[in-house]
């Protein structure tokens, strides 16, 4: 069973580095590509001179400058696309140790939720950062709203978040990165913007609970 469940991580991880990379790869050529007039100054000869082993050795540095850059984005892709894909694996490898617990009726260990779903966050949080393009309604945030749990709703809350993490890493559009359908990346945004939330009002309920507790 673990292993089946393995084999299904690391093929969801595989097809979402395809979507990072098809969704970054237009943004890093075009950064890799200066626009008209755009890159190193040329060398004026300062008496008017026409110097032509200056112009051609300028030449040379400016193309030397320009690979550079496309290295350096390239370095850069290949940095977000494997971020992403230990991102990706991680909130399910997160997923699956809470189900387990949740399954087994353990009485709540609030200092493990809390750390889960910190990390939980902060990797759906980076997610978001790769794959949604920022929001209008992000300039003008709403104040936050703050919901309380007692021990039986943080239970529930976790269901919620483990069935969130399901339906965003089972999204069809990862099987399928070649294809852009509005509808499947729309519910994936939802998904993640569900588990981001989620996520942190488990996390700072878990820690008010765990020191009640004490």
């Amino acid at each position: 069973m673990k292993s089946h469940m393995s084999r299904s991580v690391k093929n969801a991880v595989s097809r979402l580095a395809a979507v990072v990379f098809l969704s970054l790869v237009a943004a890093c050529a075009a950064l890799a590509q200066a626009p008209a007039g755009v890159g190193p100054p040329g060398i004026v000869n300062p008496k008017g001179d026409t110097d032509a082993q200056t112009n051609r050795e300028a030449t040379i540095r400016s193309a030397e400058m320009n690979a550079s850059v496309n290295q350096l984005n390239q370095q850069r892709l290949a940095a977000v696309i494997e971020q992403t894909k230990q991102d990706f694996k991680r909130i399910q490898l997160i997923r699956n140790e809470m189900v387990d617990n949740l399954v087994a009726k353990k009485p709540l260990d609030y200092k493990l939720v809390s750390e889960q779903a910190a990390e939980i966050n902060k990797r759906a949080g980076r997610l978001k950062s790769f794959l949604m393009r920022p929001a209008a309604e992000d300039e003008k945030k709403d104040e936050a709203k703050h919901v309380e749990y007692d021990g039986d709703a943080l239970k529930g809350a976790l269901v919620k978040l483990c069935n969130a993490i399901y339906s965003f890493t089972g999204n069809p559009m990862f099987k399928d990165p070649g294809v852009v359908d509005a509808q499947k990346a729309a519910k994936a945004g939802g998904d993640l913007m569900n588990i981001i939330e989620l996520s942190d009002d488990i996390r700072r309920n878990a820690d008010r609970l765990g020191k009640s507790s004490n």
